[in-house]
């Protein structure tokens, strides 16, 4: 079958700490071997016998998805994300189960998406009665990126589907790189979508009524208790302290998004009296209001760069009154506005 013609994608390169969480690479393992691939390759290509339970390099899992494209032919990628399910997505996908809506849904999946992989980043934004969500693939230069964004676009799709409890249909989809024409026809009869291919980004087009469909099992109590247990691993991805430094640093992360996080309020979450924790930060050599707005400095930058949540937005979680106090904690921490930040970071 002749291939679609388009133009070569952007390119971009994965750093040498990018990782995606095990869950995650054990959908690909058992999609490759039910697509046929001989275990003993995929052991051979891993370098180990099994995937286990620690997070897998980008690099690593680039390199499965290749051989499994090599060995299936171009639908492996869409076939891939067909696989997922929300425990696929680990910490993030139970968090989703507990959110009522798909809007909700999707607004967990922007927020915490780092915590599931670093392939790349998503976004949306409202365009009158339509919503438009792109994914950033930041493995445009490997020669499985196309594979990965269709696993991506599948992955969402079924993911949603499996949340609502039926179908999602009357939308679009683009991709940036191309394929045969006998793969596009199957990707667009089997996501019952229109699709384009050889577009400037990777995006999806759908009714802004699709955010507000029920998830019918959500178990809305657990919402906020998985979300603080995020925003805590979150954190966890810098830089660590120990002792007395990581105890306030984790009672802050789970505090932060409810309100002030207040030095008394730390403290009996230590069990320790205002006065102790003050005493043992200083034989720290950490000032309590430094460990806070460094705590929301780094959430600051992860939220700014990395979802497409609005400055107001990420104000509010960070337990700012109002957005002239957040942009006011930011320029000092950063020496540019938030608003400057997120352009530089995001071109």
């Amino acid at each position: 079958m002749p291939s679609i013609d388009c133009s070569d994608a952007p390119r971009a390169t994965p750093t040498a700490t990018a990782r995606v969480v095990a869950p995650y690479a054990h959908t690909l393992w058992d999609a490759a071997l039910g697509a046929g691939l001989d275990e003993a390759q995929l052991q051979a290509t891993l370098g180990r016998v099994a995937i286990g339970d620690d997070d897998l390099p980008v690099t690593t899992y680039l390199t499965l998805l290749q051989a499994a494209c090599a060995h299936a032919g171009p639908r492996f990628g869409w076939h891939l994300g067909q696989c997922v399910k929300p425990t696929s997505y680990g910490v993030n996908g139970i968090l989703l189960l507990a959110c009522p809506t798909l809007g909700e849904a999707l607004q967990q999946v922007l927020r915490f998406e780092s915590l599931v992989h670093d392939l790349g980043r998503s976004s949306f934004s409202r365009e009158g009665d339509r919503v438009v969500y792109a994914w950033r693939n930041d493995c445009a230069d490997h020669r499985a990126a196309g594979a990965l964004a269709l696993s991506v676009f599948a992955g969402i799709q079924t993911c949603a589907q499996w949340l609502v409890g039926k179908p999602l249909g009357d939308f679009e989809m683009a991709f940036a790189h191309c394929t045969d024409a006998a793969t596009a026809a199957h990707i667009a009869q089997s996501s019952g979508a229109q699709v384009r291919w050889g577009a400037s980004e990777n995006r999806a087009i759908f009714p802004a009524s699709v955010l507000d469909w029920p998830i019918p099992q959500a178990n809305k109590a657990l919402l906020p208790l998985l979300q603080q247990h995020a925003e805590a691993l979150l954190l966890a991805r810098y830089p660590q302290e120990v002792g007395i430094v990581a105890q306030v640093r984790q009672s802050m992360s789970a505090r932060l998004g409810r309100g002030p996080v207040r030095l008394a309020d730390v403290a009996s979450d230590l069990h320790l009296s205002t006065r102790s924790l003050q005493r043992h930060l200083a034989q720290a050599g950490v000032a309590y209001q430094t460990l806070l707005d460094s705590s929301r400095h780094a959430l600051a930058r992860h939220y700014l760069s990395s979802t497409a949540m609005s400055v107001a937005e990420v104000g509010y979680l960070l337990g700012f009154q109002d957005t002239p106090a957040f942009h006011h904690a930011f320029k000092s921490w950063q020496g540019q506005g938030p608003g400057q930040y997120r352009a530089s970071v995001c071109p």
